[in-house]
Order: structure tokens, then sequence, then C-alpha cells
């Protein structure tokens, strides 16, 4: 009897202590959402591809984290593999894993990883777990696709270097590398072949059912400037003999895909003809349709397009009768349609979901049945799921960040104003879990980049990213945690909302997409919701710029923060990759009139800026180069306003580096403090 006492008191003690534990993990869960920082930001994982196997018994994905904690902070990516029978396990963990392809009988996987030097084609049976290194070039690997017969890897990858000739002039004409299309055999890999010349630059390809064609989409010369010169050409390996298809003669063609009969290959082509703002319009990057070739006589018919018309090509489904494709759609997310060869039927739309497909996940197994895709909602973190091709009802497969259903998100709502103008536009509001709607707050607008991007609702305890690019200005739940509430407004402009929306922003750079922002800050102003005396805005890339341009326009807001922005128009269409960027969205060249160039560039009204300016810029950005945050900064200091600038060594457009992503979140926090107090 007395051991049964003690056992009691044993098991209450227990009982108390899980008790307190469940208790204490409730009160971290509330203190984690208070205190909401860089480390939870980079403490969940995130997925980067989902793929079936091609007879969907098992499923590939990878993610990437990085641990926090550390001092040291390095991406960390893993592939796993859940089988038939329900088991996952880790196979490959790594600093780097892209592109995962199943071999065609599904026992290996291939993908990309660094080699001893570059980027390599490696390999891993999912039974044994044993990897190798499958093939290493002479330069990084960017995309591969293995032959259908597993014979063959089609590969693409910059023409080979030749040794650089020290402290000589340098022909700027000629300084760039061209892609190229190889053929390496699998079984023996010296068996490498060069099947594509270095004069033209190939973008990307696709390998014919029978093993007997490539086609491949390819532009005069390397560089984001000629994408719109993309045209299409099939190659028999059988005889090498290269057939244009006539349609991309005068229109552009990317994105090719093979149907699974062979009779046909689907690519995406700019929108023709342009019946208003036909610079903007021509972008195949922001517009677009989709066509197909047939393979005997390359004939081409267009399909019917999808409400935004600017599709992504995922492939076809199995019977090729209908070209998968992935679209936004409004403040939802992404939709998943299927446009049937038939082009008098309109586009289906197979997935009706509310929660986010990340575009970035989405793969289409090899036998055209299953979509494998990483998918998030407002409060739940990202994971892998699949899905039938249709019905389209999703499963989930991983569950990697279940321990972060514990923490207490804010909410998501979607909201509707009057522009100036009177065009109705969308945006979202993000409040936090215990919003008092009888008090005002602090606003934080975020504007979105692009200016083609769009706000969608995803998950609030991560930022605007997608891949390891994350943009440290957008990191919702933190900034939830300081006090402010959140808008994000969908100007004229951004995508998700029709071509003509999308065109709406064309010889108007700054005009009507600013007036959209600025009032619907005086609409959440008017409601009640924001304070205006405490104002603060920011954004990346085209956001970048609007902060700068709001700010030189108003002097409303307490703090600003502007990352790799573009803030004078003139010099950035010398020194830009894309140096169209500007002819696209004004309509013609700055030497030929150069009116809204001047007018609605920052630096021409940089006197006007009063805000505390936080400046962020990546060191070796080539779409928006660091000189244009220069600029701006050594304006703003010679009028000795409040000005700070940050340059992230190394970093491109976006950050990637974890070390710098998890300091400048730090940075934006610290400044956006001005508009709170």
């Amino acid at each position: 009897m007395k051991k049964f006492k003690m056992s009691i008191k044993k098991t209450q003690i227990i009982m108390l202590s899980f008790v307190l534990f469940f208790i204490a993990q409730m009160v971290n869960a509330k203190e984690n959402i208070k205190n909401y920082s860089a480390k939870n930001v980079l403490d969940f994982v995130r997925i980067a591809q989902v793929l079936p196997s091609p007879d969907s018994s098992e499923v590939a994905y990878v993610t990437y984290s990085v641990d926090a904690s550390l001092q040291d902070k390095k991406w960390v990516y893993s592939l796993y593999i859940k089988n038939k029978l329900n088991q996952t396990k880790l196979i490959v963990r790594t600093e780097d894993i892209e592109s995962i392809n199943y071999s065609p009988d599904g026992t290996k996987i291939i993908y990309l990883a660094p080699g001893k030097k570059f980027q390599s084609i490696w390999i891993v049976d999912t039974n044994s777990n044993l990897k190798k290194k499958l093939y290493e070039f002479t330069q990084d690997i960017s995309v591969f696709k293995i032959s259908p017969n597993s014979q063959n890897i089609a590969f693409l990858a910059n023409s080979e270097k030749t040794t650089p000739t020290i402290n000589k002039p340098i022909d700027e004409s000629k300084n760039y590398q061209n892609s190229q299309l190889y053929n390496v055999s699998i079984t023996n890999v010296n068996l490498v072949k060069a099947i594509t010349n270095a004069d033209i630059s190939v973008t990307d390809f696709d390998w014919s059912p029978d093993n007997k064609s490539l086609v491949f989409s390819y532009q005069p010369r390397d560089g984001a400037a000629y994408t719109n010169e993309n045209k299409l050409s099939v190659l028999n390996l059988e005889n090498g003999i290269i057939k244009r298809i006539p349609y991309t003669d005068k229109h552009t063609g990317v994105d090719p895909h093979y149907s699974p009969d062979g009779k046909w290959v689907a690519f995406a082509t700019n929108l023709s003809p342009a019946k208003f703002a036909q610079p903007l319009n021509d972008n195949v990057d922001l517009n677009n349709q989709i066509c197909i070739a047939n393979t005997s006589s390359l004939e081409t018919h267009c399909l019917s397009n999808t409400f935004d018309q600017n599709p992504s090509i995922l492939g076809w489904n199995s019977n090729s009768e209908n070209v998968l494709v992935l679209d936004a759609f409004k403040t939802i997310g992404y939709y998943i349609y299927a446009l049937n060869i038939n082009s008098s039927k309109p586009a289906k739309l197979l997935s009706n979901v509310e929660g986010f497909i990340e575009p970035f996940t989405i793969s289409l197994n090899q036998s055209h049945t299953a979509f494998g895709l990483g998918y998030e909602t407002v409060s739940n973190a990202p994971e892998a799921f699949t899905s039938s091709v249709e019905p389209f009802q999703l499963t989930q497969i991983s569950h990697l960040n279940d321990t972060k259903k514990d923490l207490t998100l804010g909410n998501t709502k979607v909201i509707q104003w009057s522009s100036s103008d009177g065009k109705n536009i969308e945006g979202l509001l993000l409040t936090p879990k215990n919003y008092d709607a009888n008090k005002k707050y602090p606003l934080y607008v975020a504007v979105h980049g692009g200016p083609s991007g769009i706000w969608q609702q995803r998950y609030l305890g991560g930022c605007d990213e997608y891949g390891t690019m994350i943009d440290p200005t957008t990191c919702w739940q933190n900034l939830l945690s300081l006090g402010f509430v959140v808008f994000q407004p969908n100007p004229r402009g951004s995508s998700g909302y029709g071509l003509s929306f999308r065109l709406a922003n064309y010889a108007d750079f700054g005009g009507g997409d600013y007036r959209d922002v600025m009032t619907g800050v005086d609409y959440l102003i008017n409601k009640g919701i924001a304070d205006p005396k405490h104002l603060a805005i920011g954004g990346w890339s085209f956001g970048g710029y609007m902060t700068a341009w709001a700010i030189s326009q108003s002097n409303r807001f307490k703090a600003a923060v502007e990352g790799d922005g573009n803030t004078d128009f003139i010099s950035f269409s010398g020194t830009s990759d894309l140096p169209t960027y500007y002819e696209r969205y004004l309509g013609e060249p700055f030497w030929q009139n150069n009116k809204l160039y001047l007018e609605r560039a920052p630096i021409m009204h940089v006197q006007n800026i009063q805000t505390p300016l936080l400046i962020m810029h990546g060191e070796n950005d080539l779409r928006v180069p660091l000189s244009q945050s220069q600029e701006l900064y050594t304006a703003l200091e010679r009028q000795h306003k409040s000005v700070k600038f940050i340059i992230f060594p190394k970093q491109h457009h976006v950050p990637t580096d974890a070390n710098i992503i998890f300091d400048s979140i730090g940075e934006v926090d610290s400044w956006l403090a001005q508009a709170i107090t």
C-alpha cells in the first residue's frame, strides 16, 4: 500500500511537471511571437523542390535550413525520400542541391550539387543511399535533363573559358560567355559533345520521347536584355539537321516541352499583336501565351490563355491533350490550369486551393500524372505536398515544421479601396493576433518588387522569399512584433489581376501606382486603423524605387528602408544587365524622350527628402547596380540628411547569405523604431 501511494505521488509529480512544461512551452510560444526576430525568421525549414517518382510510389523532396543560433550561419540542403512503406529517410545532406530528377526506372535520383570546382551532376541510389559524382564539367552546369532511355544527359553550361590575358584592354562587346548545349553519355562520361555553337546562347531545351531529337530555345548572346529575342529550333541527333520552328522567326519562343506522344512542342511566346503598350506587351517575362508546334509540319497554333495571361509551363498531362501551366491569381496565390490543344476550349482550373503554392518548388513527375510542390498558409509553415494532376487534391508528405504550429501568428485580411482616379485597388492588411480594432497602430507600408510582383497570402512567419533570396524588409511576423500593422498594396502594374491592370502603369511609372499606394494609406487612416503620425515604408528592387520615390514626394513617413532600388533612370539604363527596362515601361529610350526619365527619378527630387532613410544594396547586383544607391546616399549625405548606407559583400540583387539576411533584419528593426516612438 505504501508503495502504491508513492507511485501516486510520483505520478502526480510527473503530471505536474508535464503541465508546467506545457505552460512554459505556451509562454515561450507567446514570448517568441512578442519578440519575433531574425532568429525566428530563419528558424523553420524551407522547401526547395518536391518530385513524385515516375510511378508515384515514392516522393523525393529537398529542403534547406539554417541553424540561426550559430555565429556562422549557412544554408544546409537535405534530400529526403518518402518510400512506398510511408517511411521517410534522409538520402543526401550538403551545401546545395538543385534540380532533382528521377531516373526513368525510378531507382536513382540525379541532381546538381557542388563538385570539386563547379556545380556538377550527381547520382544517388534510392535503395542503398550510395551516391557518386557522375560528371563535372569545366564550368558550372546550370540545367540538365536525362534522355528517356537513360543513356544520355543533355546539359547547359557556359562555353569553356579561355585563359584571361593579364594587363590587356578588354573589348566589352565580346566580354560575355554564351551558354551551350552539351550531351554526355551516362555510361562513359568522357564522351561529351557540344551540340550547339558558342555563337548563340541556349536558354532551355527538352528531349523528344523517342530520344532522337532535342528542341532548344536560344538567343543571340547571353543576358537578360536578349530574352525577347529567343527562337526555337529542333536538332535531329541522328543526322545533325537543325530546323527552326517558323513561328518564332517573328515571335519569341521560350521554355519548350515535348508532349508525351511526341507530336507537339509546347512553348511560351509573347502576346501578339499588341494593341497597347507594345514595348511592355512584347516582354515575354511579363505577358505571354502558350503555343504548340506540330513536330512533323512545325505548324503552330496558340492555346486559350489564363486569367492573368502570364502562364509558366509545368509540362503536359499524360494523354498529350493538355499543357499544364501555373499562373498568379490575385492575393490568393498561384493556380494550376490545363490548356487544351484545341484552342476553342477555355483554360480549365485544376488547383482550387486557397493556400500558397510555391512556384519554385513544383515539379511534374515523368509519367505526367502527379505534382510535387511546397505549400504553405498564413498560419502554417511550408511543407512538401503531392497531388494527382486530376483531380487535384493535396496530400501532405513532410512534417518538418510541426513544432511551429504552436506559434500564434497574426492575421491577414484582403482589403480594397478606390484610387485617385476611381480604379479599384486590392491589397493585404496584416495585423497582430491581439489586434484591437479600437486602437490606431503604427503602419508599415511594404511595396513589392517588379513592378509586376504581387503580394499574396503567405506564411506570416517568413518573408517575401523565393529560394534563399530573402527580402529583409518583408519579414512579416517580425514587423508585427515591432508594433506595426503591415499594409501590402498591389498597385497598378502588379500581376494577378489581368493583362490590362499589369499594363496600367505604362508611360506612368511612379504616377498612378504611387497614388494607388498613398490612397491605400489614406484609406487605413480614415478607417482608424493606421496612426498618421507613425508611418513607415520599405521595399526591395521596384519596392526600393517606390520607397525612395514616395519620400521624395511626401514627408508623411517617419522612417523608410530602401533595398537595391533604382533611383536614376538614365544611369540605370547604361549600367544594368537589363538596359531596356525603362524603355519597356516609359515607351522610348531616354535619347528620344527623357521627360519621364527625369521627372520620375528619385535622384532628381532628392532635395525634397526629409524622411530618415536606410539604404541597403548588394555589392554584386547586376540588375540594379550598386551605383544606384551610391548616387542616392551621396546626394543625401552631402545635404546632411538622416541616411545610413549598408553594402552587402558578394551579394547580388537579393541577399542569399544567411549571415547577411540575419544581420540585415536587425538593421531594419533598429531603423524602423524611429516610426514607432
